[in-house]
Formats: C-alpha cells, sequence, structure tokens
C-alpha cells in the first residue's frame, strides 16, 4: 500500500490516489496524512483535494486529522484555499471539529484574495448547515459578498448563505432581495448557489419565491448539468411544501427523470417523489 501510494503521488495521479482511498479507507487516509506532512507543495495541494472530496463522503474516517491538517497549513499558508475546502467537508458533522476550524475561516473570509474569501464561504456555509449559531456571526461578510464585482464570488456568497438557509431560513430571509438581483445578473456557470437558497428559502417562505418560479424552471432546461441539479434540487424542495407552486415544473422532471446523464434522472425521481408525482 505504502510503496503504490507514494507511486501514485510522485506520478501527480490523484484520480487513482482517489480512487485507492475508497478502496482502503482507514488505512489509506493514516498513510495520505502522513504523506501529507512531508511532500512537496504541488502534492500537498493535491491531496488536500482529495481529503477534502472523500472526507465529504465519510468524514468519519479523517475529521480526527483535522489537527494534523491545520498544522500544515500554518506551515504554509499558501494552502489554505485547498485546506479550507477540505475542512469545511471534514468537520461539518461535528460541532467540536467546526469550532475549531472556524476562527482559521473566520480569518480568511475577511482576506484580501477574492479566491481565499470564496473558499472560505464555502467551508462556513457547510458548518452553518448542521450549526447555524456557530456561523450566524459570519452573515455580513457572507453578504457583503453578493455586492461583489466578481460573479464567483458572488456565487460562493449566495451558496454559503443557501446552505445556512437550509435549516435556519430565518437568518437569510431578509437576504432575499439581494439574492434576487444577483440571479438576475448570474450567468448559468455561476447560478447554482442562489438557485440552492431559492430552494432554502422557497420551502419555507413559498411566497417569496412565487413569482421567480418560471426562472427556476427555466434552469430545467439548461444545457449544464450542473445548473439542471441545483435546479431540480430547489423546485423539490419548494414542492414539498408548496406543491401547486411546481405543477409547470413536473413536465420537464418527469423528461429529466429519463436523462442519460444518470445522476439528474435519480435527481429529478428523488424531486418528483418529494411531491407526490
Amino acid at each position: 500500500m505504502t510503496q503504490k501510494l507514494e507511486s501514485l503521488l510522485k506520478e501527480k495521479k490523484f484520480g487513482e490516489v482517489s480512487d485507492l482511498l475508497y478502496k482502503n479507507r482507514q488505512q489509506a487516509v493514516a498513510e495520505l496524512i502522513r504523506c501529507l506532512q512531508g511532500c512537496d507543495e504541488e502534492t500537498q495541494r493535491g491531496i488536500l483535494n482529495v481529503l477534502g472530496r472523500f472526507g465529504f463522503d465519510h468524514p468519519e474516517d479523517v475529521y480526527g486529522y483535522t489537527g494534523t491538517i491545520m498544522k500544515v497549513l500554518d506551515d504554509n499558508p499558501l494552502l489554505k484555499s485547498e485546506g479550507a475546502c477540505a475542512l469545511g467537508n471534514l468537520v461539518f458533522n461535528y460541532q467540536d471539529k467546526s469550532e475549531e476550524v472556524l476562527p482559521l475561516l473566520k480569518e480568511m473570509i475577511r482576506n484580501s484574495d477574492s479566491f481565499i474569501r470564496q473558499d472560505a464561504a464555502y467551508a462556513i456555509g457547510n458548518i452553518g448547515f448542521n450549526f447555524p449559531d456557530l456561523v450566524r456571526d459570519q452573515l455580513p461578510p457572507l453578504v457583503k459578498m453578493l455586492d461583489s464585482r466578481s460573479e464567483d464570488e458572488r456565487e460562493a456568497g449566495a451558496h454559503a448563505l443557501g446552505k445556512i438557509g437550509v435549516n435556519s431560513p430565518e437568518l437569510i430571509k431578509d437576504q432575499f432581495p439581494k439574492l434576487v438581483d444577483v440571479l438576475r445578473h448570474a450567468k448559468e456557470t455561476s447560478c447554482g448557489g442562489v438557485v440552492f437558497a431559492f430552494g432554502a428559502l422557497g420551502f419555507n417562505y413559498p411566497d417569496l419565491v412565487r413569482e421567480h418560479m418560471p426562472t427556476l424552471i427555466d434552469y430545467l432546461k439548461s444545457g449544464d448539468p450542473t445548473v439542471v441539479k441545483n435546479a431540480i434540487m430547489a423546485i423539490g424542495i419548494i414542492g414539498m411544501n408548496s406543491p401547486r407552486l411546481i405543477e409547470d415544473a413536473i413536465p420537464y422532471l418527469k423528461e429529466l427523470a429519463a436523462s442519460k446523464d444518470r445522476e439528474i434522472g435519480l435527481n429529478a425521481m428523488v424531486a418528483m417523489t418529494r411531491i407526490k408525482k
């Protein structure tokens, strides 16, 4: 295992490293963490990205190494963006670990570098999904991101607010006019977070999103699979409480249920199941 993993890392074959991680979970994680502490910066970035994706699916296998990962970031601040994404995926199910990494994320969300702010926002959103009280004081910088000139930064702020709003919609309700404005000017490739936020709010406050449903339904016709998936999710969530509100979307959901894209098809079927169609 050790020689194989080291060989893959040396050749920068991070896709194969990820495959190995899923096949030999706990042993591979331990060896990957060991490698993280002693390899070059490019390899460290690759390892952090792999751990972040894996950690979202299996946080229980990785969250125990949070302190080690943070030590690596302290030693090389240039890794903070990749580290923030990884940490946000690893700790969002655990309040104690979320509290441990939040000081770093709070520092990053106020960084002068837009890319660092974006990565911090996604991580804060992940934590806020389960522990909104922990990130309540971070709402102002997230809301400020909605006014950014950068589409990517607006998207990151909206996505974070949307995730926080899933379980605590009252925290983001007052930001709905800003979210509408962001969506109005967003390109399809940078609208996912706003669409997600619409779904979170529409479940609890259907009247807020009523006049914007045609816009959400239009995203079901997009050629961008990510946009379609976000729209399906938002519409399905809204339909759980307000099935009449999404009636015009049903024909499109039925068509998407037969999509060759397995994830789109599954998401569409789940959405229709939620609204009993």
